[in-house]
């Protein structure tokens, strides 16, 4: 939390002193000054002391205050602060690897998926254009979120953070699922959650790809699943997971067919195979020749995915039939339960702000 007040200082000051000590993401912020921080703490009942976890391998606190103030300089407000607890829980919780892919040389991300009704409640969108700019629930929670990792581990680039080129999903790869659009459960139902909860799952991706399928019928519609992942993709169980991104319009031709979540993932599973030698980037060149248990030759083709419980299909997206693909992800998934302040209701009353742009031609002319 900022020792300034606006009074002592301009914001291009704050600024600069916050980044030469290296607690911002390189963009400018909000400075959080005692009276933003502590308007932020109105989103939750919780003291301000709580610790909500230990990060890093210093296990450092994350406190609520600390939450709070990442919060304020990424722009949120005291509505997206139980996104925010939920969100620092689950980057606390050592099944998540957060300390991993927050460090790795790989440079991977944080992908955080919001399901439940906190969607609508806070304008989390999960539909056209999820990912991308405009929407900014999406875009200052999983800021705040990365800020709050950043400044409680104390990482910097070339530092602690070895990430070889970096990624800029660290910014914010955020976004709702498309609940309504989705002909099948969601992500938090088919993970143990009631549909009235809400809930926020995070990942450690390295990579997102967008694809179109070559006709939107379900059998191409699998083989682009199946074809446009990346043999870097791979799904092997546990802590090793391929996020599939399906558009309402691809998921509605797929369930049509009578096929599943887990009718999918078997069918992935079955059907993608990849060259062993490919895969291990020349790791058995310079080897003789191994065989297996039982004397043979070993093939070399290989199961791209291993396990089907290791990808993860979720339904985002508006109209189109473009798809996603997003992995390979370490690490979790883990999902948190989002709880609410007693004075919710008043909150989203008082903070939210629809947008309120025209989505039609007219608003180019």
């Amino acid at each position: 939390m900022s020792d300034h007040n606006d009074s002592d200082q301009s914001f291009e000051e704050i600024n600069d002193s916050l980044y030469i000590k290296g607690a911002t993401d390189g963009l400018p912020v909000v400075p959080p000054t005692e009276e933003r921080v502590e308007e932020m703490l109105r989103g939750t009942d919780l003291p301000r002391d709580h610790v909500l976890g230990r990060l890093g391998n210093q296990d450092d606190p994350l406190t609520v205050e600390q939450l709070a103030a990442s919060g304020v300089m990424a722009g949120c407000r005291p509505i997206h602060l139980p996104v925010l607890v939920a969100g620092g829980r689950a980057l606390a919780d050592p099944a998540s690897s957060s300390m991993t892919f927050s460090v790795s040389t790989t440079g991977w991300a944080y992908l955080w998926m919001v399901n439940g009704p906190i969607r609508e409640e806070i304008n989390i969108q999960s539909e056209s254009g999820a990912f991308g700019p405009g929407f900014r629930a999406n875009r200052v929670i999983g800021r705040a979120l990365g800020l709050a990792y950043k400044n409680t581990t104390r990482i910097h680039p070339g530092e602690k953070d070895m990430a070889t080129l970096g990624n800029p999903f660290k910014y914010s790869l955020l976004a709702g699922e498309n609940e309504e659009q989705s002909p099948w459960d969601p992500y938090h139902v088919s993970h143990g959650h009631a549909k009235e909860e809400s809930t926020i799952t995070l990942a450690g991706p390295s990579s997102f790809v967008t694809w179109t399928p070559y006709r939107n019928e379900p059998e191409y519609i699998l083989e682009g699943m199946i074809y446009h992942m990346d043999p870097y993709m791979t799904g092997s169980g546990e802590h090793k997971t391929v996020w599939h991104l399906i558009c309402p319009y691809s998921a509605e031709q797929l369930q049509q067919a009578n096929l599943s979540k887990s009718d999918i993932k078997e069918y992935v599973c079955n059907n993608s195979y990849m060259n062993r030698q490919k895969y291990a980037r020349g790791k058995y060149q310079d080897r003789e020749l191994e065989r297996d248990d039982k004397g043979e030759i070993p093939s070399l083709q290989m199961a791209q995915i291993s396990d089907p419980d290791s990808l993860k299909i979720a339904t985002v997206g508006g109209p189109g039939t473009v798809n996603g693909i997003i992995g390979p992800s370490i690490g979790g998934p883990v999902t948190k339960l989002i709880e609410y302040p007693d004075n919710w209701d008043e909150l989203v009353e008082e903070y939210t702000v629809e947008p309120n742009w025209i989505k039609s031609s007219q608003y180019f002319e």
